[in-house]
């Protein structure tokens, strides 16, 4: 299909005959379920995917999250492939769509995206940086409940941060799982 009065160069004619990434919604906590039906069904997606630090159950977790929770990218070549299987996939809600017509994701979204993983673990990488002066809690530990300002990062695993104790301001270093932004 050609849009009127839209000259087309010759790399957007071939990224048109490749396909355009749609975002599709699924259903909660469904993503992956979705994404491996739709697979299996011959379409290419992309679920970006998350790896951060969260504290479940007072312990400090490594997990992996979709980056966009309850959604995912297909690519779809308009007038070839079939749109309407796609609804009725497991753990798919719908495409997204806007005036009840899906449309494509901004062109070179899901490459920028893509590009911005971490190659090693295939995946965004989300590591907890906090600034000098920032206000935290101390979580855990002999210092828990108490309110620190950062200072510093260290090595191992442990920062620097300042603790009024007796009345003056301290230095004191302490494992980063043990602190929370306030």
């Amino acid at each position: 299909m050609r849009d009127r009065g839209v000259e087309r160069g010759p790399e957007q004619g071939a990224a048109q005959a490749a396909g355009q990434w749609y975002a599709v919604h699924t259903k909660p906590r469904q993503e992956e379920l979705a994404l491996e039906q739709l697979r299996r069904q011959g379409y290419e997606g992309y679920l970006p995917r998350l790896r951060e630090r969260r504290r479940i159950r007072r312990r400090w977790q490594e997990v992996v999250a979709p980056l966009f929770p309850r959604y995912l990218f297909v690519r779809l070549r308009e007038g070839v492939d079939d749109f309407g299987p796609i609804r009725s996939t497991i753990g798919v809600s719908d495409l997204v769509r806007f005036g009840g017509r899906p449309r494509p994701v901004p062109e070179g979204l899901v490459e920028e995206l893509r590009a911005r993983e971490d190659p090693a673990a295939g995946m965004h990488v989300l590591e907890r940086r906090w600034r000098p002066g920032e206000r935290l809690r101390v979580v855990e530990g002999p210092l828990a409940g108490l309110e620190a300002v950062f200072q510093a990062e260290t090595a191992e695993e442990r920062v620097i941060v300042l603790l009024r104790l007796l009345g003056r301001d301290t230095r004191v270093a302490v494992p980063r799982d043990a602190l929370e932004p306030l």
